[in-house]
């Protein structure tokens, strides 16, 4: 795996993060050792997870705590955290996850009220336990995982900016913010001479989400932040959840996720087949030339590899290996209804 430089920090990082939301709750503690071993073993370092993961799975059983337990316990033994470029993130944390459950039923319309936010307070709280699960006493990339309207920005980034300086936080990112948001954030720090976001990450795929549609607290890449991002190369984007589920390959799959109807449209028909007929021209799956696709953009994503099976994963890191043309991107590209 290729390391690339984390915007213009000097900081070389793996070109593709791990994504650890599902392990310790979905995925058990031996699949999870055995995934984030091999991922080492490819060359990669970043791992991203958040202090919230996954407290919607199960009955009630998870908290939030599991992701991160899981991932300072490997640390741990294996004597490696020197060696792991290492993200988690704050503000989507429940305030009390047992009030949204309802005989093991999550209450979706309560969740809004629940997020912990992103006061000065929180953060300092969610540095100290996440530090703690981790079992390390810094981190190398903090993200906001969520807005939070009603908190000042200014308590926010200088509350991150108070991390740094104690050196519990490295640098600083935000997850599911607008640009408008991100551009006044940048701005604000700057103003006051603090620590400033160098990485936004947001949901980006190949399909395009149709216009106007609600993804609720997700936040979808969109033309204004790659344009953003383009004339700015010292913010890096993240893509979370690059392959929507592994919906590429199954159309049955396709159909049967919760936001399809979010993104079915002709659009979403012709990338699918131009997708399709230049992934059996390469011989690979259509979700493999996706994430080749996302490691060949620009400007330039970290996508986060995900996987729930081993299987899964062994299938989505051979993507690393696949290297496109300049025609191939194009088609790829500008492939639209």
């Amino acid at each position: 795996m290729n390391k690339i430089e984390f915007g213009r920090t000097e900081e070389c990082i793996s070109q593709a993060g791990l994504g650890c939301m599902l392990m310790g709750s979905a995925i058990d503690y031996t699949t999870s050792f055995t995934m984030l071993d091999r991922f080492i073993d490819q060359g990669g370092n970043f791992l991203d997870t958040a202090n919230c993961y996954a407290w919607w799975l199960g009955k009630g059983e998870f908290i939030g705590d599991e992701s991160e337990n899981l991932i300072g316990q490997w640390m741990k033994e294996r004597g490696n955290r020197e060696r792991i470029f290492l993200a988690t993130k704050v503000g989507a944390r429940l305030k009390h996850p047992e009030k949204i459950r309802d005989k093991g039923n999550i209450l979706w319309d309560l969740l809004p009220g629940e997020y912990e936010g992103l006061a000065s307070e929180v953060i300092r709280k969610g540095i100290e336990g996440s530090l703690k699960r981790l079992q390390t006493d810094y981190v190398d990339l903090y993200y906001t995982h969520i807005d939070d309207r009603t908190t000042p920005l200014e308590e926010t980034l200088e509350a991150l900016n108070r991390l740094v300086k104690q050196g519990k936080v490295r640098y600083i990112g935000c997850s599911n913010l607008r640009t408008w948001r991100l551009e006044r954030s940048r701005y604000i720090s700057m103003a006051n001479k603090w620590t400033s976001y160098i990485a936004v990450q947001q949901q980006y795929s190949y399909l395009r989400p149709k216009p106007g549609v609600d993804f609720g607290v997700t936040v979808n890449v969109d033309d204004e932040l790659l344009d953003y991002l383009s004339a700015n190369e010292d913010v890096t984007l993240v893509a979370y959840s690059p392959l929507l589920k592994g919906i590429y390959d199954d159309k049955k799959k396709r159909e049967a996720y919760y936001n399809w109807q979010l993104f079915n449209n002709d659009d979403a028909q012709v990338r699918l087949e131009t997708l399709t007929k230049i992934a059996k021209e390469l011989g690979v799956t259509n979700n493999q030339l996706v994430l080749a696709w996302l490691l060949h953009h620009r400007p330039r994503v970290i996508p986060l590899l995900g996987a729930s099976k081993l299987e899964q994963f062994d299938q989505n890191i051979k993507a690393l290996d696949i290297r496109l043309t300049d025609e191939q991107i194009s088609l790829l590209n500008n492939a639209s209804a």
